[in-house]
């Protein structure tokens, strides 16, 4: 089973056994049924049952059941081990939960697990789910090179023609793809510069040139003191790709499909 099977699986466990735990709660109102649930459609059951576990993960008081319930499981485990299991709960349940709530639909879900055909945005989820699981916090060591490092990503993701519908709609997603821990630089970055990067990736500057103009690398600077923002070396291998925080950069640009049971 694949870490994001496992991953969804425990969640639907543990939810449809908490799902009766407050008689005034709305979650009762659901019909959970086998015969609500089964159409005799592998796919379209799914699909109905994970619009059944988004409906519910959507509910906070139910989400804090969920994770006491996984908690108590951690609780069983010898000490260390018990130790790393909550702290692993603590970091990525949440990741978890907004996943299925927040970015993914419930046919997509189906698709990625192999009980629906397949999607183009199959590889876009799973390289999310695999980056937020396994990357590790990456640091650029100044702000000059994570800002070259930023626009040389939407370098790479831009098509062909620079349009600005193009870059703006990169702009709202580019702050997804760079290492998590710094999805707040990325964000200011775009929020305080915008325009003025919008006119320059128009004009078909470079990223030194574009982190010059907005002051965010001294003139000659070299930026490339972070091995981690070469694009030969955050992508050599999976070990330096978790390093770098890259993982979901290198599965959608660098590195031949990822089949799920590899993961």
């Amino acid at each position: 089973m694949t870490a994001a099977t496992l991953t969804l699986t425990l969640l639907l466990s543990v939810g449809l056994q908490g799902h009766a735990w407050d008689g005034n709660n709305e979650i009762n109102s659901l019909e959970i049924s086998p015969d609500n649930l089964e159409t005799g459609d592998v796919c379209q059951d799914c699909t109905k049952m994970f619009e059944l576990l988004v409906n519910m993960l959507s509910n906070a008081d139910l989400q804090k059941k969920i994770t006491a319930g996984i908690d108590s499981l951690c609780a069983q485990l010898p000490e260390a081990p018990a130790k790393i299991c909550k702290q692993e709960v603590d970091k990525m349940l949440p990741v978890a939960i907004t996943f299925l709530t927040g970015m993914a639909k419930p046919a997509e879900i189906c698709k990625l697990v192999g009980l629906c055909g397949s999607s183009d945005s199959q590889e876009k989820m799973l390289s999310y789910f695999v980056q937020q699981t396994l990357q590790a916090a990456a640091k650029p060591s100044t702000q000059c090179s994570f800002c070259v490092f930023l626009f040389k990503t939407l370098e790479d993701l831009l098509p062909r023609e620079r349009t600005e519908g193009a870059v703006i709609k990169l702009f709202e997603e580019v702050c997804h793809i760079v290492p998590s821990a710094h999805r707040g630089q990325c964000e200011a970055i775009i929020s305080k510069y915008g325009k003025t990067v919008l006119d320059a990736i128009i004009g078909y500057a470079t990223p030194e040139a574009i982190c010059a103009l907005i002051h965010l690398c001294k003139g000659q600077e070299a930026p490339a003191v972070d091995p981690c923002i070469v694009p030969t070396y955050q992508c050599r291998d999976i070990k330096t790709a978790v390093k770098c925080g890259t993982v979901s950069y290198c599965l959608k640009f660098a590195w031949k499909p990822l089949t799920y049971d590899a993961i």
